[in-house]
């Protein structure tokens, strides 16, 4: 089954939207692979390729909570951190299997995308709103 992205998933934040995308395309992948001789070394790829796809996305999402003064950012950062470790200690395992790479990342999108992202958006919204009543300065 193919994950589409669709308006559950939109926060209203383009640069957001863009690279929550790619946790969508990497489900994607893990499923196209599932059962065929090159599931393993799919969900090695994925891991590897989502430890530097998230140092990117969080220093990103970070960096606009940060600007915008959003008050949770600290345990926002957290969550990121608990992320990274989950990760990390996927690539350190011998035995890797696509279901589990899949499991982590489909419920990164419904608990942390769907649910604690959404906190955020109404302020940096807000404040982008602002910015752009202001010229666009920050």
């Amino acid at each position: 089954m193919t994950l589409v992205w669709n308006v559950e998933y939109f926060l209203g934040i383009p640069e957001m939207d863009a690279e929550h995308c790619r946790i969508i395309e990497m489900i994607n992948r893990l499923d196209d692979a599932r059962g065929r001789a090159d599931a393993l070394p799919t969900a090695w790829r994925i891991v590897n390729e989502l430890a530097d796809y998230i140092a990117l996305h969080f220093t990103h999402e970070e960096s606009l909570m940060e600007r915008s003064g959003y008050a949770d950012l600290p345990s926002h950062r957290e969550a990121h951190r608990a992320f990274e470790e989950r990760v990390e200690d996927l690539r350190s395992r011998a035995n890797l299997e696509n279901g589990e790479v899949r499991a982590l990342l489909q419920q990164w999108l419904e608990e942390h995308i769907l649910k604690i992202d959404r906190a955020y958006v109404p302020h940096v919204q807000d404040w982008q709103d602002r910015r752009i009543g202001d010229g666009g300065g920050q």
